[in-house]
């Protein structure tokens, strides 16, 4: 057995060992104390403000100061709660996903009221565990890439010989302003730690998208997602998607999000689904997945486009009945993995192969 990762609250302290990159969340923690948590689960209305959770990687045994006091599973979060203004946590608890239950593990004696909390995991596996730094909320940011704004064309040239549908054209040029999007798209790490539950067909693959997620529940989850960090993120118009995904300012003009090669950037006709992010090569932008593995939910209502289109900062009609979605999907012909190719779907609606990913205003 050896130890991945501690945590120590005494001085602000955090450490992180072997399979965790090093993470300072206290610049979150104070923010998030700051917000109310009014989409927060029950549990974490009862027990005050939250601030910290880490999502379980791999079956292990949590440690607070020297005792042990939890076996943990894949799959579980441990959830740390601060008063306001306080460094030390009040309250540690795990949230086991097997039984839907929240057992405490701090405090339960007199010993955790001196005010010190460090916290251990062990490894109870010999294996290596995927490190969630760059899934998991406490390196969302670092996840995150600045994308310049500027003018393109939005959309598929009408002479151009290329199998596509009409829902792709006219041409039409488009001008956005800058804006953050995220290299990869939401893990089930990333979900099971904002929402303690994992809503995918294609399950324990805590490295793969999420799926299986309507467009509704996308919302809630963003929602809950904002109460947790001092950012306010949201899905992508169809505009910024396309723009980032042909590579912003830097785009080569290729069809696929990165090259003209599928094979170099996209999950297509693959009998196996979904695969774990940041397999493939990125784009120009250093995005990945843009094209293949899942499908991406978009904030526009669908709309067939015009030449009277909205040129700067298009976010579609105000109403409408289905919810763009771009990128193609794993399970899907090639031609769906075109950067300009478009679908829609019913916001009350999952399927297995459609995901999201995250972007952010520029402040």
């Amino acid at each position: 057995m050896r130890r991945i990762m501690q945590i120590g609250f005494n001085k602000i302290i955090v450490k992180s060992l072997y399979a965790f990159v090093a993470v300072c969340f206290f610049t979150l923690t104070v923010s998030a104390q700051k917000k109310t948590t009014h989409s927060a689960s029950i549990a974490d209305t009862m027990h005050g403000k939250f601030v910290m959770r880490l999502f379980v990687h791999t079956d292990g045994h949590i440690k607070i100061n020297g005792a042990q006091r939890a076996r943990v599973k894949a799959g579980d979060t441990v959830k740390t709660y601060f008063k306001t203004g306080s460094e030390i946590p009040y309250r540690v608890m795990v949230y086991e996903h097997a039984s839907g239950k929240n057992n405490l593990i701090y405090p339960l004696n007199n010993n955790d009221a001196k005010g010190n909390c460090t916290i251990d995991f062990d490894d109870a596996t010999k294996q290596d565990a995927d490190s969630l730094a760059a899934l998991s909320i406490f390196n969302l940011d670092n996840d995150m890439v600045m994308v310049k704004g500027g003018t393109y064309l939005i959309g598929l040239n009408d002479t151009a010989d290329i199998e596509a549908v009409d829902d792709c054209r006219p041409q039409h040029k488009v001008t956005v302003n800058g804006f953050y999007i995220s290299k990869y798209e939401v893990t089930q790490a990333l979900w099971m730690s904002v929402m303690d539950t994992n809503p995918s067909v294609h399950k324990n693959c805590y490295s793969c998208p999420v799926d299986n997620v309507s467009w509704n529940a996308v919302q809630y989850f963003i929602a809950k997602l904002n109460t947790m960090t001092k950012y306010h993120y949201r899905l992508p118009t169809e505009a910024e998607w396309e723009y980032a995904a042909r590579g912003g300012a830097d785009s080569r003009g290729y069809y696929y999000s990165g090259s003209n090669n599928p094979d170099d950037v996209a999950w297509y006709r693959n009998l196996n689904g979904t695969q774990k992010v940041a397999l493939k090569k990125p784009n120009e932008l250093g995005l990945y997945d843009m094209s293949g593995n899942v499908s991406e939910w978009c904030s526009d209502w669908f709309h067939n486009y015009t030449s009277s289109d909205a040129v700067t900062n298009p976010a579609g009609p105000t109403t409408g009945t289905i919810k763009a979605i771009r990128g193609g999907n794993c399970i899907g012909l090639v031609t769906g993995c075109y950067v300009f190719m478009r679908g829609g779907m019913l916001p009350s609606s999952a399927d297995q192969y459609i995901g999201f990913r995250l972007v952010r205003d520029v402040k």
